[in-house]
């Protein structure tokens, strides 16, 4: 194998562990790691092979497989896929609730994903997800979007069958983290173009998301240039953070104008917190993300009137949130 020695790579450290090789290099005498991207020979997977002090480290088949079906479900022939967040903001679901929670976000919502930076969640929404194999609508893929720092964090989740977690480029890792990531799909986020561009440049990281420094923050901001990104890698699916219940609906119009650009899959941050609006709001902000054309009108299937009631869209075509108003 050869090593890529660009100053950017370098410069940038980070935990490579997607489709492509890395090496991992000892920082110090400490226990952390970081990791350059090397070459390796293409496979059907494209494989990635460490090396870790004299043992040769390659993801389990388990990973690939968990990548692969990530991609399935989030890359759409046609049209955007809608990811949802649950952050448990307002309160800590039973576990019963997280479980129709779970069941509703894939069978009303129709959800691409589910994402959480919940630990102790993680597991359990598996287990629902799980239980729904062999079914129609069938599991929704489980993503952690946490932090990687804690090796315990990390084995509970990676030990709870979550599909994939999110690894920030450029972080370092403890050794005990790395060893973990070895059996689970790894999404690499980028907070700029830059950033996405040097891993499009080595030739790694086939599953990215664009945080939201990454990503226009309006439909009028300029975005030409990540229109020709996109256009030029259509092979790597993009996953894009926009917030959930912005004003006035942003969102929908902003995940319509990314979707146009060329972005795979958008995540709705902080969709579902424990309230009796999070499959509601779900449901309106898929439906009306993967429509066409927008309405003036809209009631979403959703109880209530046009007098002020929360969940229902106004004259002026706004859908109000009692979220928003406490």
């Amino acid at each position: 194998m050869m090593m890529f020695a660009s100053t950017s790579i370098l410069r940038r450290v980070g935990c490579i562990l997607g489709l492509a090789g890395v090496v991992l290099m000892s920082t110090s005498a400490s226990s952390c790691l970081a990791f350059v991207p090397q070459s390796v020979p293409t496979t059907q997977h494209n494989s990635v092979a460490l090396s870790m002090s004299s043992t040769l480290f390659q993801p389990t088949q388990s990973s690939l497989d968990k990548l692969d079906n990530l991609k399935l479900s989030i890359k759409k022939p046609r049209g955007v896929s809608i990811g949802v967040e649950y952050a448990r903001l307002n309160k800590e679901l039973s576990d019963g609730d997280l479980k129709i929670l779970s069941m509703q976000l894939r069978r009303s919502a129709k959800a691409a994903a589910v994402w959480s930076s919940d630990v102790e969640s993680i597991a359990k929404l598996v287990k629902e997800q799980e239980s729904a194999r062999g079914d129609f609508p069938g599991p929704l893929p489980v993503i952690y979007s946490g932090p990687l720092s804690d090796a315990t964090a990390v084995k509970t989740v990676v030990s709870g069958g979550v599909t994939a977690v999110v690894a920030n480029y450029g972080e370092t890792l403890d050794e005990a983290v790395t060893s973990l990531l070895s059996d689970v799909g790894i999404i690499w986020k980028v907070s700029s173009l830059d950033e996405m561009k040097e891993l499009q440049a080595e030739n790694v990281g086939s599953v990215i998301l664009l945080s939201k420094e990454a990503i226009p923050a309006s439909v009028d901001d300029a975005s030409d240039e990540l229109a020709e990104n996109l256009s030029n890698h259509k092979s790597i699916v993009t996953i894009a953070q926009i917030q959930s219940m912005m004003p006035a609906n942003a969102e929908i119009q902003l995940g319509k104008h990314l979707a146009k650009l060329g972005i795979s899959s958008l995540v709705l941050e902080d969709a579902c917190v424990g309230d009796e609006e999070d499959v509601k709001y779900t449901a309106y902000a898929i439906e009306e993300l993967q429509k066409k054309s927008s309405s003036q009108f809209t009631m979403t299937g959703l109880t209530g009137s046009t007098n002020g009631h929360f969940g229902v869209s106004s004259h002026g075509g706004e859908v109000k949130w009692r979220r928003n108003a406490d």
